[in-house]
């Protein structure tokens, strides 16, 4: 299997506790396909270098995985 580093960003308005119920639920989605997370580290809220969507800030979340292509 693969490894692979995924960082995914949350919006500034949400809280802690959803951004890691997201995280959870994409663990889920990952190891439902055969894969596993090996790490998960939430870095928190940074600034954007571009606006997104119009925000300029965002919760981000570190995961490794060691899964397939098909399961990414």
């Amino acid at each position: 299997m693969a490894l692979y580093e995924h960082v995914f960003l949350a919006r500034q308005d949400v809280t802690a506790q959803q951004v890691e119920e997201l995280a959870a639920r994409f663990k889920g989605v990952i190891e439902a396909n055969g894969g596993q997370v090996t790490k998960t580290e939430a870095w928190g809220v940074k600034t954007l270098t571009y606006r997104i969507n119009k925000n300029r800030k965002a919760h981000f979340t570190l995961m490794n995985i060691d899964a397939t292509a098909a399961a990414v």
